[in-house]
């Protein structure tokens, strides 16, 4: 027996049920960064209980799990990830429910979320409008930006194990950290439920547009990256750490650290992500035996 049968049995088996199923995608397509070889299954449930029978069958034919939402802060190796890539994006469905709550699936588009509340006099996401994540990638990550969380404006989340199914989390079960959380490849986001506070749209948006314009001002944007690379150490920040260390536009291959903000590695078009990999180790080395602090990585990679 291949080492892929079990792969190309699962394919069938996905296809057979209905799911939209793709061998050997390219996960450069999918990617904010715009790199990252071939998934070996790539598929797109479009429900919760597709999303469930998905995991359950990858898990019960013994193949890694891999969730994919909006492509931001992630990684992929060259030569690609082996297993099932299971793409969100089809989780997209957004419900406004009374008393300021909103049911948002994995797989929506984050800004999208934010200008969609803001229009509506709801006010809570506004700081986040930069993120450029899924909606399950944000809480996954616990992304934040400046002031804003997402973690204090979770109701309830609902989740999906690859051994035990669907499950609903509450705020009080869920353990939101600094850029991480309970979620994982173990548990995975299916659709959540905000609490956001009523107030005056045009009010909203106006904080909106500032925070927006903030971030154009301080970070890439319209360039090809994956966001922050390193979470910033306690009491101080990773990009004014490598800026100060001279190491704006340093280069490995076709990756260089940005020239805005030293804590962004830009991808010029020509990049591997192993010349994001060697540059990322180049930095942090620098910063280690400069500086003392040990940066980690806040990006996620897959090989």
């Amino acid at each position: 027996m291949s080492a892929r049968e079990p792969a190309t049995l699962l394919a069938e088996e996905l296809r057979r049920a209905g799911l939209e199923v793709r061998r050997e995608e390219p996960l450069s397509r999918y990617t904010t960064i715009g790199l990252g070889g071939p998934a070996e299954i790539l598929v797109r449930p479009a429900t919760v209980e597709e999303l469930a029978s998905v995991l359950a069958l990858a898990c019960e034919a013994e193949l890694p799990i891999h969730v994919l939402g909006a492509g931001s802060n992630l990684l992929i190796d060259d030569e690609g990830v082996r297993g099932v890539v299971v793409n969100t994006t089809g989780l997209d469905g957004i419900r406004f429910q009374e008393e300021g709550r909103v049911s948002a699936g994995a797989g929506v588009h984050f800004p999208g979320l934010v200008r969609q509340t803001a229009a509506r006099g709801l006010r809570g996401l506004e700081a986040g409008v930069g993120i450029p994540g899924s909606l399950g990638g944000v809480l996954t990550m616990n992304a934040g930006a400046y002031e804003f969380a997402i973690g204090p404006l979770v109701d309830e989340v609902e989740a999906v194990s690859p051994e035990k199914g669907r499950v609903v989390l509450h705020r009080g079960e869920i353990d939101f950290r600094y850029r991480s959380s309970s979620f994982g490849p173990n548990l995975i986001v299916a659709s959540a439920v905000l609490r956001l506070a009523p107030d005056d749209p045009a009010a909203i948006k106006k904080d909106l547009d500032r925070h927006m314009r903030f971030r154009k001002e301080t970070q890439p944007v319209g360039v090809k990256s994956a966001g922050c690379i390193f979470k910033n150490p306690e009491g101080e920040s990773a990009g004014r750490l490598i800026e100060r260390l001279g190491l704006k536009g340093y280069r490995v291959g076709g990756a260089r650290v940005s020239e805005v903000h030293g804590n962004f590695i830009v991808h010029d078009g020509k990049a591997r992500a192993a010349d994001v990999v060697g540059l990322i180790e180049e930095v942090r080395e620098r910063v280690l035996r400069e500086t003392s602090i040990d940066l980690e990585c806040e990006v996620m990679t897959w090989s």
